[in-house]
């Protein structure tokens, strides 16, 4: 503030105090100004940010549940195919189709013996491995 001398037009001269604007801003007012730009600007970023990564929590929820749902389709469709393979596998359908075809069990029982496999104390494997030898060589 400056003070200056104000001559009224019909008055004794006086002091008034007054002040001066000029074209160019005072420094103290666009620091804060700064500031409040960049809290602002921070707080839109942090409150945007916020909701994006809701979103995609959301989402990533959606995903999981769609595929929770496809998991458990898929699981009982496991259990009906094994039910369906246990059903194929059982004694009694597979002795009634073998009755259908005419297969019936044998009235003699025939011990085939291959000579050089039947030997005792030998290791399995090694006669597996005899037997297999055997066999690739039969036309």
């Amino acid at each position: 503030m400056t003070t200056q001398r104000f001559t009224g037009a019909g008055g004794p001269t006086s002091e008034r105090n007054f002040r001066l604007y000029t074209s160019e801003p005072e420094t103290n007012v666009r620091p804060k100004m700064r500031h409040w730009f960049i809290f602002t600007a921070a707080v839109l970023i942090a409150f945007f940010g916020m909701i994006y990564s809701r979103i995609s929590l959301d989402h990533s929820a959606f995903v999981l549940e769609e595929l929770q749902e496809k998991i458990e389709g898929e699981e009982a469709r496991h259990w009906d195919l094994r039910l369906e393979v246990a059903r194929l596998q059982s004694p009694e359908r597979i002795t009634e189709l073998a009755t259908d075809m005419g297969l019936v069990y044998p009235e003699q029982r025939a011990d085939l013996t291959v000579p050089g496999v039947d030997i005792e104390g030998l290791d399995p494997e090694y006669r597996w491995a005899q037997l297999r030898s055997l066999l690739s060589a039969q036309p």
